[in-house]
C-alpha cells in the first residue's frame, strides 16, 4: 500500500485555498478552449501545489486541471483540481474549494478536499476512513427517499438525464467534488455526475468510498480510475452513493428523450 502524510496533504490543501482566498479581490476571469472559467488563481494554485508536492514525492506523477501532466505514466498520481468550482469563485458563491487526490493501481487511494469560505477540511486514505475537520464520516443508507431527501446532481446532469421519477429534492451546488463530499458526510443522499475528470474526482471518491459509498455507472459497472485518467473523464452518467441508494438511483435514472 502507498503511504503518504495526509497531515502534509492536509496544510498544503489548507495554505493554498486561504492563499486564493487571498487573492480574490484581484481575480481576472477568462474563458478557457472549452468556454469554461479560468482565472490567475487556478493557475497559481496549481503552481503551488505542485511544487509542494513534488519536492516531498519526487517520484510521483502530477496531474493538474490547468497544465496537465508531468512525470512518468507508471506509479501513483496526484489528480489535483486546483480549484473546484471556479465559476462559483468568479460569481462570488462559496461553494468551491482545492482538492488533491492520489490515485495508485486503477484506485482513489487517498485525498483532501478543502472549501475555504465554510473552513471544511475532508480527507481519507484507503483503509483508514474518512473525515471533516476532525469527525470521522459515515454513511446511513436507505432503499428509498423522502420528498425533503436532497440529491446531488452536476448540471449537465440535470440537463440531460430524466429525473422525474425520483423523489427528492435536486440540487446543484457547482462544484462536483463539494457535491460528492457531501454525500459522504450526508449532507446530499447521493450524487449523479457525468463527463467528469480524474482531477475532480480522484481526492473526493476516496473520501465517499471510506465513508461507505460505492461509485459506479448507472449501467451498474464500477468506475475505473485508470480509464477515467487515460480518457480524460467519466464515460457516461454515474453515481456516488451507499450501496442500497446508489442501487435505487440506478433504477430509477435515465437518459431524457433526445438528450
Amino acid at each position: 500500500m502507498i503511504e503518504i502524510d495526509i497531515e502534509f496533504v492536509k496544510a498544503i490543501a489548507l495554505e493554498a485555498g486561504q492563499n486564493a482566498l487571498g487573492m480574490l479581490g484581484d481575480i481576472e476571469p477568462e474563458f478557457k478552449a472549452d468556454n469554461s472559467y479560468v482565472t490567475h488563481i487556478d493557475r497559481q494554485t496549481e503552481k503551488f501545489i505542485q511544487e509542494r508536492l513534488s519536492a516531498k514525492y519526487p517520484d510521483f506523477a502530477f496531474q493538474g486541471e490547468e497544465y496537465g501532466r508531468f512525470g512518468s505514466e507508471a506509479g501513483p498520481l496526484w489528480a489535483v483540481d486546483p480549484i473546484d468550482g471556479t465559476t462559483n469563485m468568479v460569481f462570488g458563491l462559496p461553494i468551491w474549494g482545492v482538492s488533491i487526490g492520489l490515485i495508485a493501481e486503477g484506485k482513489a487511494v487517498a485525498g483532501v478536499f478543502y472549501i475555504p469560505r465554510t473552513d471544511e477540511m475532508f480527507w481519507g486514505e484507503i483503509g483508514k476512513g474518512s473525515y471533516c475537520n476532525g469527525v470521522r464520516l459515515e454513511v446511513h443508507d436507505r432503499e428509498d427517499l423522502h420528498h425533503e431527501d436532497t440529491l446531488g446532481f452536476t448540471s449537465t446532469a440535470i440537463k440531460t438525464l430524466d429525473l422525474t421519477s425520483l423523489t427528492g429534492r435536486i440540487r446543484c451546488l457547482g462544484s462536483i467534488a463539494a457535491e460528492v463530499a457531501y454525500t459522504a458526510n450526508g449532507s446530499f443522499c447521493s450524487h449523479v455526475g457525468i463527463n467528469e475528470g480524474a482531477n475532480d474526482l480522484a481526492a473526493v471518491l476516496c473520501i465517499a468510498h471510506e465513508a461507505g459509498c460505492v461509485s459506479g455507472y448507472l449501467t451498474g459497472e464500477p468506475l475505473d480510475m485508470t480509464e477515467i485518467v487515460h480518457e480524460g473523464k467519466t464515460r457516461a452518467a454515474f453515481v456516488v452513493a451507499p450501496p442500497k441508494m446508489a442501487e435505487y438511483i440506478q433504477t430509477k435514472v435515465r437518459p431524457r428523450a433526445g438528450a
